[in-house]
């Protein structure tokens, strides 16, 4: 028996109900939809999702939310939507929020709400978990194990339809060994972080294979670092990346870090991932929406202080010790300081050549070509972006000098 590192077999853990088979044997996924069911609306990607859904396909859209009324899981979507600059009234109309959790049976729906939506709906994008990274796998399993299950068992329910699942590339990037993998290899657990979450991910991934293997409609799409929006720039406020930029130039210090690191822009992930989602070909197949142009720590750090904002660069270590001094509690990086002592932070701040040229994106490349989809690359001009709108949000102050190049991409705000 392959144990992972916490020392239990993962792949044990994924048992999914025999009463969850397919409706039919195909399903058109080139079909323009009606009705769509999505978890998720109340996070980041999930947010972008539900916009890109709402803009680009004619469908009302359910939304599973914690909420005490509909009109609560309607106020809860718009406040999410609004806080990221992509809200609109008219979504209203096509919003159908229903009061659910990911962690109970059903969605914690009645067997007759259930099985209407089962009926009407025409895809699933199971876009929600519960996201930690020091809660242990136990506290995570409900939500995000069970969660994926009662996601396929309203996918095939009523009418056949696919289900368009959200998995992380983390299950792929254990500290020890940063394997990597391409988007057919088959799981491998020795693979997966002792991180809970990665590890109800690695196991939920699992039970998706599982109903595939019985022919129902699925497709995996597996995201990795995630940061704002490459056009507006906005991002969310919690996101690592932005927390990393805002602090490191508050404290004047930032770690020199020469790895490649997976910086995403949501909105790329967001229009890919509705795009693979209308192919007749993406059924069964697995897709890494991961930056094909990766960009080092340091190098953006080189790109802020390029914006005017002086920093200055130490090993990660003495950085790790120099925050640890001088920080105090109103600067982001403070949240962190306990997640700088783990192993896997480093993982966060970038992977080794190798273990990011192991994480491949050959498929996925293939999959849009010729659909003007593209990943932004992380550059000065993405860079800008980003640091304009922390200085909008009030995040940051204006750069201390003038950009060292004019043409450098900068908006107004930093420009001024």
């Amino acid at each position: 028996m392959t144990m992972n590192q916490h020392g239990f077999d993962l792949n044990t853990r994924a048992a999914l109900d025999p009463a969850i088979v397919p409706q039919s044997d195909s399903v058109d996924l080139t079909t323009p939809p009606h009705t769509l069911f999505l978890t998720g609306a109340t996070g980041f990607v999930g947010a972008y999702l539900l916009r890109d859904l709402l803009e680009h396909t004619p469908a009302d859209v359910y939304c599973l939310v914690r909420a005490e009324t509909p009109e609560h899981g309607l106020q809860r979507i718009r406040q999410n939507l609004s806080k990221y600059m992509i809200w609109k009234e008219s979504y209203t109309q096509r919003i159908l929020p229903l009061n659910g959790d990911l962690k109970n049976p059903l969605f914690g729906l009645d067997e007759k709400t259930f099985g209407e939506i089962s009926e009407s709906a025409d895809a699933v994008y199971h876009c929600g978990s519960k996201l930690s990274y020091v809660a242990p796998f136990e506290f995570l399993a409900s939500a995000n194990i069970g969660g994926t299950q009662e996601a396929l068992r309203l996918t095939t329910m009523g009418k056949p339809k696919p289900m368009h699942f959200v998995s992380s590339l983390g299950i792929l990037l254990a500290y020890q060994n940063l394997m990597g993998g391409n988007e057919d290899d088959e799981l491998d657990q020795t693979k997966c972080p002792p991180i809970g979450y990665f590890q109800t991910k690695y196991v939920a991934e699992l039970v998706v294979r599982m109903a595939r293997d019985r022919g129902v409609p699925v497709t995996v799409h597996r995201i990795g670092l995630i940061v704002g929006d490459s056009q507006s720039g906005v991002s969310n406020i919690d996101d690592f990346v932005a927390r990393m930029m805002v602090g490191c130039i508050q404290a004047k210090v930032a770690p020199e870090v020469h790895n490649p690191m997976d910086m995403t822009p949501v909105d790329f992930i967001s229009r890919a991932m509705l795009h693979l989602s209308h192919q007749q070909s993406s059924l069964g197949k697995v897709f890494h929406l991961l930056n094909p142009k990766p960009i080092h720590w340091s190098d953006i750090f080189d790109m802020v202080i390029a914006a005017g904002y002086p920093v200055m660069k130490y090993p990660f270590n003495q950085w790790v010790e120099v925050v640890e001094d001088y920080v105090d509690i109103h600067n982001p990086l403070h949240p962190l300081l306990p997640f700088f002592q783990i192993g896997f932070a480093r993982r966060m701040l970038g992977v080794s050549d190798a273990a990011y040229k192991a994480l491949g994106t050959d498929l996925t490349q293939q999959a849009l070509y010729g659909s003007g989809i593209d990943c932004p690359p992380v550059d000065q001009k993405l860079t800008n972006t980003f640091l304009s709108h922390f200085i909008r949000t009030g995040r940051l102050e204006e750069p201390v000098y003038p950009p060292r190049k004019p043409d450098t991409g900068l908006s107004q705000s930093v420009m001024d």
